[in-house]
């Protein structure tokens, strides 16, 4: 298999910068007694997001549960927003620039730009891509805030069903503007200071209905053409994660996990394969693998019986599709024996090591 980073070196950037030359809030990355990383600005803003999908989670979900959705999702919002603009300069957050100092940043005493602001700034002076579609949601949800805050949960846009969508069109926005915007300016430390928090709020995505209709409707047109090399993804359940290359990527809940890991998950959940310990170290440290030999890029990735997004389609079925250059192919059939998947030579049941045993028996 070619070589691949896993995205984690462990490596410190030498300067305080990211990704082309983003400034890093003010201030070293400090660590406690026991090692642990803190970034205040996302980790405060992913905790406010993990409480909004852990509000909206329950079935029915409570007018009190929504209310709190709201406050929280509109306060992650808020904070993951200014942690990009203050990426760019850390002046930025304040709402007049001219007038900010390091004192007030590092005091919380400023006075900030508001939401509006915020995405403004955002847009013309850090470059940021956010349409005018997810500018409403953006604004229709601070405003949304404030109304809860002074007036509670009234109105025409009080229903259940109001409050899920503007939720989850702005759950939709944030998860992204997370992994473009944000966790790439991290360094490996950082990222795993966070890690537990994103893998909770992705696991969470799915059972969020709203959410989900609403995502994977987006997602229709960018998946339509890769849907035969589309399978499920392993942590939010989706057929949303797209094979090819060193780290598959999920459309839906922007996990991108290292490619032995998603072969291991792969044979385990999708293919009900029995994958002891050991087996699954060594695939995940590069000495194993689980998968077969492709013919055309030689890489040891290829599974088969997997079913991809194409599956129901009138010429579909299950496929065998190499996990590194995603090339599908006819699926061999499974030794009833054994499980290992065979090339017939007429029409036996099962792998010819296991005929023969049969036969000497």
């Amino acid at each position: 298999m070619p070589e691949h980073s896993t995205g984690f070196t462990g490596a410190v950037p030498p300067t305080p910068r990211g990704p082309e030359n983003w400034q890093r809030p003010a201030g070293p990355v400090s660590a406690d007694a026991g090692g642990q990383v803190h970034f205040p600005p996302i980790a405060n803003g992913l905790d406010y997001l993990l409480s909004a999908t852990e509000h909206l989670t329950p079935d029915p979900v409570s007018e009190r549960a929504l209310k709190y959705a709201i406050l929280h999702l509109a306060a992650g919002a808020e904070v993951l927003l200014k942690a990009r603009l203050q990426l760019e300069h850390w002046s930025l957050v304040f709402k007049d620039p001219g007038q900010a100092t390091r004192k007030a940043l590092e005091g919380g005493t400023l006075t900030s730009c508001t939401p509006q602001e915020t995405l403004q700034r955002l847009r013309d002076i850090a470059g940021v891509v956010i349409d005018d579609k997810d500018m409403r949601i953006l604004t229709q949800l601070a405003q949304h805030r404030n109304a809860l805050q002074h007036y509670g949960l009234t109105g025409p846009t009080a229903t259940v069903g109001s409050v899920e969508a503007r939720s989850a069109a702005a759950l939709d926005f944030l998860i992204r503007f997370l992994d473009e915007e944000l966790l790439p300016a991290l360094t490996a430390e950082e990222l795993l200071a966070v890690q537990d928090e994103m893998t909770i709020i992705r696991g969470k995505l799915e059972s969020i209905e709203s959410f989900a209709r609403k995502r994977l409707k987006r997602l229709r047109a960018a998946l339509e053409p890769v849907r035969a090399n589309t399978v499920r993804c392993g942590e939010c359940f989706q057929f949303a994660l797209v094979i090819g290359g060193p780290r598959p990527r999920c459309h839906f809940c922007w996990s991108n996990p290292p490619l032995a890991y998603t072969l291991a998950l792969h044979a385990l959940l999708e293919l009900g394969r029995r994958v002891p310990d050991a087996a699954f170290e060594h695939v995940l440290t590069g000495s194993g693998s689980l998968g077969e030999r492709c013919d055309r890029c030689g890489c040891d990735t290829v599974m088969h019986g997997v079913m991809t997004a194409a599956y129901d389609d009138a010429d579909g079925g299950l496929v065998a599709l190499c996990f590194f250059c995603a090339e599908v192919s006819p699926t061999k059939p499974t030794c009833l024996v054994c499980g290992a998947h065979f090339e017939p030579g007429r029409s036996e049941l099962g792998c010819p090591s296991c005929v023969r045993e049969s036969e000497q028996q």
